[in-house]
């Protein structure tokens, strides 16, 4: 019993920085640019970050998503790994971890 519950607090303990992350406000895509192999964008607002390079996974389903929300003047949240990333400081090194488009 007693290494049960020591292995169910090691797993709740592990599982934390897997659910830290940071969400930038949510705002309307004014700009994408591809350099090199690097995805950058802008957000009203808000200064270049960086979606992704286009040969790391998931990069290119986001660029999708990021240019349809783009076409279509439809907000997008963007959220990195990181739970200290600063969403208010131009970043062209650190790649999103997820997108989410809404519909309004």
């Amino acid at each position: 019993m007693k290494h049960s519950i020591t292995l169910a607090v090691a797993l709740l303990l592990a599982s934390f920085p897997a659910l830290a992350r940071k969400d930038c406000p949510v705002a309307v895509v004014q700009n994408i640019q591809i350099q090199s192999n690097a995805v950058l964008y802008l957000q009203k607002g808000y200064p270049w970050r960086r979606l992704g390079a286009l040969d790391e996974p998931g990069t290119r389903e986001r660029l999708s998503a990021l240019l349809a929300a783009q076409m279509a003047g439809k907000r997008v949240m963007v959220s990195y790994s990181d739970a200290d990333y600063d969403c208010s400081s131009t970043n062209y090194g650190v790649s999103a971890s997820l997108l989410r488009t809404y519909s309004d």
